[in-house]
């Protein structure tokens, strides 16, 4: 259907009325290559002004227009004398029916939709141009004709060929607008109150494939199926009832399938101001149709698709307006419905960080990427309830600028939650792992020191009865035997003692370590320990000052309490590296206080909290011998007898070791309170 439209014989004006400049460019150039010429008005008063001057043969005239908007323009148009026949079609983005009535009433002849089609609109000019050229001539003819009847009335015989002529030149008017109309892009026909045709173009013979011979005179009844031709007497019948133009969707079926046409239709109306037919200029729009169609699938597929995520999904435009949410995001954030309703992502965004724990990070990166539209981010939030977010944002673009920007939200509290219980998972499995290192590393210390230590009295203890054995072959000497036998004796205390000390470990690991209590002095006990070591305090150069000032007897287990003084003076004599050491024992408020303090080596600060467990010596295993048990040890009795121990030391000055003990088991019971 579509075809060239062939300009008229002179130029045609056109008035262009937009606010917006930009939006000419196109239909200029295009109206100025088919040889018009072309006005352009930026207001309405400006319009009226110059179409009152220039009486254009048509305006094209928008709507939404700063001052004077285009309907009240064109109402204006029309109660002028001089601009009241020039046909307005309207271009307009307002697409709404009431709109379009509007127009129609204000009386606009076509209303175009934004966006439109170049080659659609310039069928519609064109198409209107011609009818306005046809009216013009029909009333130049019509003019003509009544100047004629006037004369024939005066002189009837001496204007028969004169009236003639006048009638020839009406068909021939007649002729001209049906050329006009035949070689219109639209598809064209004019039909009277009982809906016989009365016109139709080339363009309705050729979607129909019927010479108009065939249809002028006959009904849509006559013409097409009862289906099609109720529905198009229905339209027409609607259009003569409402007596104003409207735009009706029509289907005209086929071979090849159906196609559909938008056809405006409006009321032809006689002196009296009465419809008495109807016309009709259709478009067809079969392609724009299918477009709006799948337009409409794929949205409804975006819309599934969006509600049918996890995540909160929110489409903002440059303007910083929201276009579009799902569900699952004013789900995620609480959102009211008014925050959601404003329509402002800036409100919206600031309701979000307003349940964040560091809002202010989160609204300085929204300010950082609207500074920097091409920008995307990724990031975690974390929410005043415990709850942690992830988003995501991206640039929106269009044609490869960016037209908005979208915003992702997954919870993923759930994994954090997992990760982090499995982190301290890991970390405890980290810690007991090493924990069992160092327990293995201690215990095969622990051996090697502890065979060390057994191997030296049992090694001593052989020679000496070697060479006792070798001196009773050659004869009797009493004092080296004594000699022999004494050594002996202690190398087998040594070995006993570190026996005792194992097995004390395996009571204390057990539970079963027991307390045999009597009446016991410490200061006589303090005194009875100093004396038994008197040989190493002398092999080692230190000298020994214990201070009592009287004795001190309290309800303890005399075995143990031994273990714990020898324990610490065996200590001092051996890290005291020759220097005094001082014992002291005092009693005060029920507790009794013993106190071995030499000024040796000194214990580092890193050493002393562990000091007091099994296996941990404040100096290296390889200097100094010892199981590393005799603080251990010490610790436990002290304790099981409702004391403590403390320790001050400082490295390089000595270190002092302070025992107290309860007097009584009911002392003892308060202390350990």
């Amino acid at each position: 259907m579509s075809r060239a439209s062939t300009p008229g014989p002179r130029p045609r004006v056109v008035l262009i009325v937009d606010d917006v400049p930009a939006n000419l460019g196109v239909l200029v150039d295009s109206l100025e290559c088919l040889g018009h010429r072309v006005l352009v008005a930026q207001g309405g008063e400006e319009a009226l002004m110059r179409a009152s001057l220039m009486r254009p043969d048509l305006i094209l005239l928008d709507v939404l227009m700063p001052g004077i908007d285009g309907f009240e323009t064109c109402r204006r148009l029309k109660e002028a004398e001089r601009t009241r026949d020039i046909p307005v079609l309207f271009m307009t983005c307002l697409t709404d029916a009431a709109d379009k009535l509007v127009g129609f009433r204000a009386g606009g002849v076509d209303y175009i939709t934004r966006p439109f089609e170049i080659g659609e609109v310039m069928a519609r000019i064109t198409t209107h141009l011609s009818l306005r050229e046809a009216q013009k001539q029909l009333e130049e003819k019509n003019a003509e004709l009544q100047r004629v009847h006037q004369e024939l009335e005066q002189r009837v015989r001496e204007r028969t060929a004169e009236l003639a002529s006048s009638n020839a030149a009406l068909r021939e008017s007649q002729h001209l607008l049906q050329a006009i109309v035949d070689n219109t892009a639209a598809v064209v026909f004019v039909k009277d109150i009982q809906g016989r045709y009365m016109l139709v173009n080339r363009g309705w013979e050729e979607l129909f494939q019927m010479r108009r011979q065939q249809v002028i005179g006959k009904t849509d009844h006559d013409v097409f199926p009862p289906e099609q031709a109720e529905a198009y007497r229905a339209n027409d019948l609607l259009v003569l009832q409402q007596n104003r133009a409207m735009e009706l969707d029509e289907v005209a079926p086929q071979r090849d399938g159906a196609r559909t046409y938008i056809s405006l239709k409006f009321p032809l109306c006689g002196p009296a101001g009465e419809p008495d037919g109807v016309c009709g200029i259709a478009t067809e729009i079969t392609g724009r149709k299918h477009a709006e169609d799948v337009l409409r699938h794929s949205y409804s597929l975006l819309e599934a698709t969006l509600e049918s995520t996890a995540d909160g999904i929110l489409v903002v435009d440059g303007a910083r307006r929201v276009v579009r949410h799902n569900h699952r995001l004013a789900q995620m954030w609480s959102i009211p419905v008014d925050v959601l309703d404003g329509g402002s992502a800036d409100v919206l965004l600031a309701f979000v960080s307003g349940q964040l724990r560091e809002p202010e990070l989160f609204l300085q990166s929204v300010r950082d990427l609207y500074a920097d539209p091409e920008a995307s981010a990724f990031d975690t939030l974390s929410l005043g309830n415990e709850r942690v977010f992830e988003w995501y944002t991206q640039p929106q673009r269009l044609g490869g600028r960016v037209v908005g920007r979208v915003w992702s939200f997954r919870d993923i509290t759930a994994r954090v939650h997992a990760e982090q219980q499995r982190d301290r998972l890991l970390l405890d499995e980290r810690r007991a792992r090493t924990a069992a290192e160092e327990a293995t590393r201690l215990r095969d210390e622990f051996l090697l020191i502890a065979s060390h230590e057994l191997r030296t009295p049992v090694t001593s203890l052989q020679l000496c009865i070697q060479s006792l054995g070798q001196r009773l072959s050659r004869g009797m000497d009493a004092e080296r035997v004594r000699s022999a036998v004494a050594l002996s004796g202690r190398q087998i205390k040594r070995l006993s003692n570190l026996v005792d000390m194992l097995l004390d470990v395996s009571r204390i690991q057990a539970g079963r370590l027991e307390l045999d209590r009597a009446p016991v002095d410490l200061r006589e006990l303090v005194a009875e320990i100093a004396s038994q070591l008197g040989d190493q305090l002398a092999q080692s150069g230190s000298t020994l000052a214990v201070r009592a000032e009287q004795p001190i007897t309290g309800w303890w287990d005399r075995y143990r309490l031994e273990q714990v003084v020898t324990n610490l003076l065996t200590n001092a004599i051996k890290f005291g590296e020759g220097a005094p050491i001082e014992i002291t024992v005092t009693a005060e408020d029920g507790v009794a206080r013993l106190s071995v303090a030499d000024h040796g080596l000194g214990i580092p600060a890193e050493v002393r909290t562990q000091l007091f467990e099994r296996f941990r010596r404040g100096v290296s295993s390889r200097n100094y011998g010892g199981l590393g048990l005799g603080l251990y040890i010490t610790r436990t009795i002290v304790e099981a007898h409702g004391g403590r121990v403390r320790l001050s030391s400082e490295v390089g000055q000595g270190s002092t070791f302070c025992v107290e003990l309860p007097l009584s088991t009911e002392s003892a019971a308060s202390h350990a309170t």
